[in-house]
């Protein structure tokens, strides 16, 4: 029998900008999906959203998204254009196959010390005052300084490096601007320009660690360009920094709330890992994945069409009353956190550096809980974004 199109809801963007958790909670109970205002669809549950990750009727964007908002060329459009996140099939396969072998050769052990290092030099800066804004002066900063660790990037040439970064990753925040747009373009600009310039001095022998690790790799397989071997930096500058930096002010500000969790993780570091697992599912850092639909799906009789932009909600689906017992409560305690990794996707395009992202946020955690036991949450953060990267209000905390 043929689906339902028609009666599928539509959901207001005032109602997701007031309250995306609750908006979400409400049309979940009653549909699969939902329509978006702004054009769509939004797939709600945990199981079908798990599913549909590795259906191959939902592809990635390509450059659809650039171009939807008159984007058809230049630095930022070479980032769909060439990268692996946003290709299909072969070229995916392609383009993600040296990067994954080279964080799972490199990364694990060695990034870890380039995150702990920043942490502490962070939060040392800022000891004596007594007080830190955690979104612009820890998180958005931490996740920067490894990844210029990871990829041997000199001190000097750091700032220049961390301001390029959080201009160009202003494209991906909710609510981006025509003219936050244009800096980002010419942020993405540079940026690529000295990528250029930091990978022929890594083929010119002087630089290793990953970088040259994941450059002889590329150099071996000869399927690459040097452009499609650029975007994969890029793309994994963009995945290891803007979500990460959401998620360390969210994991932080939860834990604060439960003063009890707090202090158990304070007490016993094994605890680091649940922690951060359950911040991920009550407030992930990247709302959803966004997909093409390339034909007519049908989910619990209602029908998802062809040709459309989909978001498979994460945040929607971590918030699933139908696997997760209670939960909109926070609890590092809980027994069913398993489910809880849909949050780094799944399928072909599972996230190539979720150890990566795993590493940034517990050894921020960790360093947080040695050094200041006694942190207190002055100013909670409000988070905002309902689509693919998520976004951060001021959080100021004190000691």
């Amino acid at each position: 029998m043929q689906g339902k199109t028609c009666n599928v809801p539509i959901i207001p963007s005032a109602e997701l900008e007031r309250d995306a958790h609750g908006a979400l909670r409400q049309y979940r109970a009653s549909h699969p999906f939902a329509a978006l205002q702004t054009g769509g669809y939004i797939v709600l549950r945990h199981e079908d959203v798990g599913r549909l990750c590795s259906d191959p009727r939902l592809q990635a964007t390509e450059t659809a998204v650039p171009a939807q908002g008159g984007i058809t060329e230049g630095a930022l459009f070479e980032i769909f254009q060439y990268g692996m996140l946003t290709a299909n099939n072969h070229v995916h396969e392609r383009r993600r196959s040296g990067m994954s072998r080279a964080l799972a050769d490199q990364v694990t052990g060695q990034f870890r010390l380039y995150v702990r290092r920043a942490a502490e030099a962070l939060l040392e800066a800022c000891y004596s005052e007594g007080r830190l804004e955690l979104a612009h002066g820890y998180a958005a900063k931490l996740p920067v300084l490894a990844l210029a660790g990871m990829l041997g990037i000199p001190d000097r040439e750091i700032p220049s490096f961390m301001r390029d970064v959080y201009e160009m990753n202003a494209f991906f925040r909710p609510h981006a601007t025509p003219g936050t747009i244009s800096a980002a373009e010419m942020a993405a600009s540079r940026l690529q320009h000295y990528l250029e310039i930091l990978m022929t001095r890594t083929w010119a022998g002087q630089a290793d660690g990953f970088l040259s690790h994941y450059l002889a790799l590329a150099d071996a397989d000869r399927q690459l360009s040097g452009m499609e071997i650029l975007v994969q930096i890029v793309q994994l500058i963009i995945g290891g920094t803007e979500s990460v930096r959401t998620a360390i002010v969210a994991q932080t500000a939860s834990l604060l709330s439960n003063p009890k969790q707090w202090d158990a993780v304070c007490d016993d570091p094994a605890l680091v890992p649940s922690a951060v697992a359950e911040s991920l599912r009550f407030e992930p850092g990247i709302a959803g994945v966004v997909r093409v639909s390339t034909a007519d799906i049908e989910i619990d009789g209602w029908t998802l069409p062809a040709g459309q932009l989909v978001v498979l909600s994460s945040m929607s689906a971590l918030r699933d009353e139908r696997v997760f017992e209670r939960a909109d409560n926070f609890n590092i305690f809980r027994s069913d956190l398993t489910p809880a990794q849909l949050v780094f996707g799944g399928g072909a395009h599972k996230c190539v550096a979720d150890a990566l992202g795993r590493a940034e946020l517990e050894e921020s955690l960790s360093v947080l809980t040695e050094r200041l036991p006694n942190l207190r949450l002055n100013t909670p953060p409000v988070f905002h974004g309902h689509v693919f990267v998520r976004g951060t209000t001021e959080c100021w905390v004190t000691w």
